[in-house]
């Protein structure tokens, strides 16, 4: 496989589990930039591009328990706090919260 095609089926992978890569991006904020996803997706990374796709797969690897993870926290968290309705105040709290309980684990 090619690395065109390799990226190809990397932003495939994205758009299949997270619709657009900027809530991709949102969603491993913490572990790897946004500017990086992007320069690497559009072929224009001046860097080690088969080691950002690795990285960026690691990530999609992972990123599913983590992802869960989140979604759990807030759903308890949310469901506690005196504001209602639709919020995401907390989510880098949480983000980070989830991103810790997984390192804990492995």
């Amino acid at each position: 496989m090619s690395e065109a095609d390799d990226i190809a089926a990397l932003r495939s992978e994205i758009l299949t589990r997270f619709h657009t890569v900027h809530q991709f991006c949102r969603a491993v904020r913490q572990r790897i930039n946004r500017s990086t996803v992007y320069m690497v997706l559009s072929g224009r990374y001046g860097g080690n591009v088969p080691r950002q796709v690795a990285r960026i797969r690691e990530i999609l690897a992972g990123g599913g328990q983590e992802q869960r993870m989140f979604e759990a926290i807030k759903r308890v968290a949310c469901g506690r706090c005196r504001v209602h309705g639709a919020c995401s105040r907390c989510d880098d709290l949480f983000r980070a919260q989830a991103t810790a309980a997984k390192q804990s684990i492995e």
